[in-house]
């Protein structure tokens, strides 16, 4: 199973500590229960099963629901997010 930990620390991109933090604020909420419309998450709606966070302006933090709720699936660049939506293709983690 995917962690947050691991989504972070394998990330190609150089990721602010402020957006790490809240990437990690918002995958404690949700595993204590909190719907993740509260925390600001929309579906993708070309991708079902897909939900993504916005962290600023830049990066994207997607999750997938899987048997256990909602896993952290990756985190991408706005740019790369849109082009693969755009793609309407399976995200790469």
């Amino acid at each position: 199973m995917t962690t947050i930990q691991h989504i972070l620390l394998t990330c190609p991109h150089q990721v602010g500590p402020c957006h790490q933090g809240k990437a990690i604020e918002i995958d404690q909420a949700l595993q204590s229960g909190i719907p993740f419309t509260a925390l600001g998450g929309k579906r993708v709606r070309c991708r079902s099963g897909l939900v993504r966070f916005k962290l600023g302006c830049d990066w994207r933090l997607l999750y997938i629901f899987g048997e256990r709720g909602y896993v952290p699936h990756s985190l991408v660049s706005r740019q790369c997010f849109e082009r693969e939506l755009k793609r309407r293709r399976a995200l790469k983690p």
